[in-house]
């Protein structure tokens, strides 16, 4: 959302937030470092190996962009993109079956860096976000999606759980950010609980889009699937 908006509308601030230390540092060092990010992705390129993979995903590291490199080659090579840590926080998704994953874009993260130059990137809580934002900002909040089903229950990509108390949270922040006078945009899972949640919040608009998810232990399972783009202002369908 981020780079499409950058590259449309080029605005003058931007801010990045999100819980995931791990991301936030790889987004800053991609900012502030973008050739030592991609000379240590060369190095991941060239060992990639099952064994190599299960090292990496446990491996301390201490630099910057080492650790930003990591993440992106652990990315890049485990099952489906999935990123996922346990209860100490340790990285534990299994490698995917790919025969060229694309481990290193030197091109793409040197545009990434460019269009990052200026942005301000902060690892923060949704819960922090009214403090942030003022009247006419465009703020888009997209959350772990809510369980479809029983069996659906990966909520979390870090240590913290994301369920269905943060999900009611994350809604009365949403409100919270509407009354402030910002334009909101937030996408979640087609869920009878989400929409319960999105209708309590004044002149708010639940639209729903089909979009392409190829995460699902079953592979007849993946595919186009309904999701919910939530937003406080009126749009054109095309």
């Amino acid at each position: 959302m981020f780079f499409h908006v950058k590259a449309r509308l080029n605005p003058k601030t931007a801010i990045l937030c999100d819980n995931n230390d791990e991301l936030i540092q790889t987004f800053k060092a991609v900012q502030t470092d973008v050739e030592s990010v991609i000379r240590a992705l060369r190095t991941h390129k060239e060992k990639h190996g099952p064994e190599y993979f299960r090292a990496m995903r446990t491996r301390p590291v201490e630099l910057a962009a080492e650790r930003a490199a990591r993440l992106i080659y652990l990315n890049k090579t485990c099952f489906n993109g999935l990123y996922r840590v346990n209860s100490r926080g340790i990285f534990n998704v299994p490698m995917g079956r790919y025969h060229k994953p694309a481990i290193l874009d030197e091109d793409g993260l040197r545009e990434a860096s460019r269009q990052l130059q200026g942005v301000q990137i902060m690892k923060r809580d949704f819960h922090e976000l009214p403090a942030l934002a003022k009247r006419g900002d465009f703020i888009y909040l997209d959350p772990p999606y809510h369980p479809v089903s029983s069996t659906s229950y990966f909520t979390s990509y870090t240590r913290d759980p994301f369920g269905a108390q943060e999900q009611s949270d994350l809604s009365k922040v949403y409100g919270q950010l509407c009354k402030a006078g910002c334009l909101v945009m937030l996408s979640n899972s087609d869920n009878p609980f989400i929409k319960k949640l999105y209708r309590r919040v004044k002149d708010v608009h639940i639209h729903r889009v089909s979009a392409r998810r190829n995460i699902n232990s079953r592979a007849e399972r993946r595919g186009p699937i309904n999701e919910l783009v939530i937003v406080n202002y009126a749009t054109r369908r095309r």
